[in-house]
C-alpha cells in the first residue's frame, strides 16, 4: 500500500507534481508558466519602442500646441514607458534583492498609481470639452 502524505492522497503520480511550478500556495501548470514567461519579455519588447514613438509623436510642437489632449497622451506614454523599464530592469540583470530592486519596485508602483490619475485628468478634460465646446479658458497672469 502506498504511503499517504499530509493531504491524505498517495504520492503515486509524482511526475505531475514535479512538472508544475509552485508560487507560494499556488501550483501553476507548465503551459501557463510558459505563457507567463513569454508575456514577461514580449510586453516590454513591444511596449518600450511603442511608447517612445508615441511620446515623440504627441510631444511634437505642432501637435502639442494645438491639442491639449496630446499632453495627456504623451504623459501616459512616458508613464507606461517608466513602468515597463522599472519592471524589466530587475529581470534582465537578475536583481531580486537589495536597494536597487526596492528602488525599481517602488518606482514601478508609483507609475502604476499615476496611470488612473492621468486617465481621470484626460477624461475630465474631454468632458469639459464636450459640455462647453465653444468656451475657451483664458488664463491671465498678473
Amino acid at each position: 500500500m502506498a504511503e499517504l502524505n499530509t493531504s491524505g492522497f498517495s504520492n503515486d503520480n509524482v511526475s505531475a507534481t514535479v512538472a508544475n511550478r509552485t508560487f507560494g500556495f499556488f501550483s501553476v501548470p507548465p503551459a501557463l508558466y510558459a505563457l507567463h514567461q513569454v508575456i514577461i519579455y514580449t510586453a516590454p519588447a513591444l511596449g518600450i519602442p511603442g511608447n517612445i514613438l508615441s511620446a515623440i509623436v504627441w510631444l511634437r510642437r505642432q501637435v502639442a500646441s494645438k491639442n491639449s489632449s496630446a499632453v495627456y497622451l504623451a504623459a501616459l506614454a512616458i508613464n507606461d514607458l517608466a513602468f515597463l523599464l522599472f519592471d524589466i530592469i530587475p529581470v534582465l540583470f537578475n536583481f531580486y534583492s537589495g536597494w536597487f530592486y526596492s528602488f525599481c519596485y517602488y518606482q514601478m508602483c508609483y507609475a502604476q498609481l499615476l496611470e488612473p490619475v492621468l486617465v481621470l485628468g484626460f477624461s475630465v478634460e474631454r468632458l469639459i470639452a464636450i459640455l462647453h465646446p465653444l468656451k475657451v479658458c483664458i488664463i491671465t497672469y498678473n
